[in-house]
């Protein structure tokens, strides 16, 4: 039989290795989780130096004379004419019969729509 005192350093011996083997590994993971730590906040600085890149970029691309004359040069569209205006109230809905004070705006010629702009404007 094996005496007690043997088994007590068989059991201690036993338990130093486990704790030495546990903080070796504590060691490494803490070790990982630093230079990922370090990998993290780089790629923070460096976003927040192409968040102000893309900000100076995104100023000088909205500016207004900029804009101004890319639009001149592009956007090739007419004055607004008196016609194409109409008022809210006169727009056909779903709803209303055509018999209503409305009338459907697709189905009229040319001359009507003039003059129902001008019978809205008075």
């Amino acid at each position: 039989m094996i005496n007690t005192k043997a088994a007590i350093s068989i059991l201690w011996t036993t338990l130093t290795c486990v704790v030495i083997f546990g903080s070796f590994i504590l060691k490494n993971q803490v070790h990982e989780l630093e230079n990922e730590l370090s990998r993290i906040n780089k790629e923070i600085q460096s976003d927040a130096q192409n968040i102000q890149v893309l900000k100076a970029q995104w100023s000088q691309l909205n500016n207004p004379q900029r804009l101004r004359k890319l639009a001149s040069e592009h956007i090739f569209l007419n004055n607004v004419r008196a016609e194409q205006i109409i008022n809210y109230s006169a727009l056909p809905f779903r709803y209303e019969k055509a018999s209503d004070k409305n009338v459907a705006i697709a189905g009229i010629n040319k001359k009507q729509y003039k003059q129902l702009v001008r019978a809205e404007r008075e």
